[in-house]
């Protein structure tokens, strides 16, 4: 994600990773979402489905910010089985994380 920003000159989007779930440093979060009292949007990026991943348990623990979801669609499976399929839905969240349109 970072090598995409840098690649493309993207210089108005910040990067958060976060490190520790639980228990979730809802302190720290805060204070890096007040560094940014002009943003747009916040955006929750994960690899895994929908309806997997940290993204549920998120929206149970910081209930206080408007997240957007950015992730597969909803699956049975983790993995796509493909890597071909697979490199075509990591590049489309990528672009989709920076409001790209994927074109194939």
């Amino acid at each position: 994600m970072v090598d995409y920003r840098e690649k493309n000159n993207i210089e108005d989007t910040a990067i958060v990773r976060i490190e520790q779930l639980y228990p979730l440093p809802l302190h720290h979060l805060e204070a890096v979402v007040a560094k940014y009292k002009n943003h747009k949007k916040l955006v929750w990026v994960q690899e895994e489905p929908e309806n997997m991943g940290a993204w549920s348990y998120l929206l149970r623990r910081f209930r206080k910010l408007n997240l957007e979801l950015i992730a597969r669609h909803s699956s049975g499976s983790p993995a796509t089985g493909s890597s071909k399929r697979h490199a075509i839905e990591q590049r489309d969240l990528i672009e989709r994380a920076f409001d790209k349109v994927l074109v194939s």
